[in-house]
């Protein structure tokens, strides 16, 4: 017995564990693990390729995940945070990016809950009208009403549209059915459409929906080129209010007016209720900015703020692009302060994009109008283009540059028309125009006001050197 109380208590004094202050099995298996792992990442840094000096890469991962530390991780953090707030290219979807509109969005709430009415949104095109049904979407549902999203192409069939609609929609909603007999997921409200159906028959279902509101949101309405389709719409709309119906169309797409979207209709005009979105003010072109500012720790000076302003013409695409590539030039300079330098820099992007997208041969032809004594005429007649359609008047263009002459204006007007760079439509005595690309606009009021920018500070630097 003492030979064994020998052996064991020998041991307890040699063995590994941490009391005797060595590492114990535990500890021993983790800096296995962990000599592996650095064996692991050593062996794939010999594999992989070395990036070549000065080769483009991207800067974070696609999990949006960054390996920099201290200030180049400020840098990077900043960068990424900010491709989400100022998407020009995308529509806004979450409320925390969401500026401004606030009392539009009161508005459609309003006519939804308290009015039970439909709904047609219209506006020129890039003013904000997906966001807007998106916020909406997102704050409907916490209300538990279900909201459907739909977007309309040329072709776009009805059948086609609201059988995929009522895809999204669970048959636990009808009247008729045993809450306690049929779960969720198993079947939707399209299970109950014929191999064929009409307008009429579709608001005989969705009149028997129970129990919940369903908010049914076609987008991009205006590209429906189809008279049918339309006629259809405004048919379901008719029966939906008809009936008393739980459910509800919001119908959004780019239009001056109602009537545009909806065609002249008499009988649904009482059950629809038009909302037009209008142009951002300066305070809120301001709130989208500080919304980067304060998500992202970076900061707009104020000569920054003002020139962005005035080149959105209060559009909120334009305010995302502008602002994008301004922070982004900044961030790449290392600065977390986007200064009027970098606007100007924004510009030279936004034009070569925007020419990209543009006959170059409507380019040429507008070049010889580029120069600064027409230059204003021609930032005028963009500005002025900025409509749902596109059309304007020499008026509409006059009000934008007041030491525009008028007949050169309207010479002018017709020259480029002559050039194919407009289309012109008479009514009556008075004349409109319309530029034939949908671009053109943009970039050549952008260009406009980059060129003259450009020069204005030329003439600054060459006046201080000459002092």
């Amino acid at each position: 017995m003492a030979f064994w109380k020998r052996i064991f208590g020998w041991f307890r004094r040699n063995r590994p564990d941490v009391e005797q202050g060595r590492p114990g099995r535990a500890e021993l298996l983790e800096r296995r693990r962990a000599r592996q792992a650095a064996l692991d990442a050593a062996r794939e840094a010999e594999e992989a390729p070395a990036p070549q000096s000065g080769f483009p890469t991207f800067r974070s991962s696609a999990v949006d995940r960054t390996a920099s530390r201290g200030e180049a991780s400020r840098l990077t953090k900043a960068r990424m945070t900010l491709r989400d707030v100022f998407t020009p290219a995308q529509p806004v979807t979450e409320r925390s990016k969401f500026a401004g509109r606030l009392g539009v969005l009161a508005r459609l709430i309003e006519i939804l809950e308290e009015q039970r009415s439909h709904v047609v949104i219209y506006g020129e095109r890039g003013i904000g009208k997906t966001s807007l049904v998106h916020i909406l979407a997102d704050i409907a549902r916490e209300s538990r009403y279900n909201v459907v999203y739909a977007s309309c192409g040329a072709f776009s069939d009805f059948e086609d549209i609201f059988r995929a609609v009522l895809r999204d929609i669970p048959q636990l909603y009808l009247r008729d059915i045993d809450p306690t007999a049929v779960g969720e997921h198993q079947g939707s409200l399209a299970d109950r459409l014929p191999d064929s159906f009409d307008a009429r028959q579709l608001g005989e279902l969705l009149a028997q929906v129970t129990g919940t509101r369903v908010i049914i949101v076609l987008d991009e309405y205006d590209r429906a080129e189809s008279d049918q389709f339309r006629q259809s719409v405004a048919e379901l709309i008719k029966n939906l209010s008809d009936r008393a119906a739980r459910v509800q169309l919001v119908l959004a797409g780019v239009a001056s007016n109602l009537q545009q979207l909806i065609g002249y209709i008499p009988s649904i005009r009482r059950n629809i209720i038009g909302l037009p979105m209008p142009r951002l003010s300066n305070e809120e072109v301001r709130s989208l900015i500080r919304i980067g500012e304060k998500s992202a720790g970076v900061e707009f000076d104020e000569e920054a703020v003002k020139a962005i302003e005035q080149l959105s013409n209060g559009s909120p695409y334009l305010v995302r692009l502008v602002s994008h590539h301004a922070s982004m030039i900044a961030l790449d300079a290392e600065r977390l302060r986007i200064e009027i330098e970098d606007v100007w820099g924004a510009l030279d992007k936004v034009v070569d994009e925007a020419a990209g997208r543009i006959d170059p041969r409507l380019i040429a032809a507008v070049e010889p109008y580029l120069d600064r004594q027409n230059g204003l005429m021609i930032y005028a007649a963009a500005r002025a283009a900025s409509t749902p359609d596109g059309w304007f008047t020499p008026e509409d263009a006059l009000s934008l540059c007041e030491s525009c002459p008028p007949e050169r204006m309207v010479k002018d007007l017709n020259e480029l028309t002559l050039a194919g760079v407009l289309e012109r439509a008479a009514e009556g005595d008075a004349a409109r125009y319309r530029f034939r690309e949908e671009p053109l606009p943009t970039y050549l009021w952008m260009r406009v006001a980059r060129d003259a920018g450009r020069a204005d500070r030329l003439a600054g630097e060459r006046a201080s050197l000459s002092r």
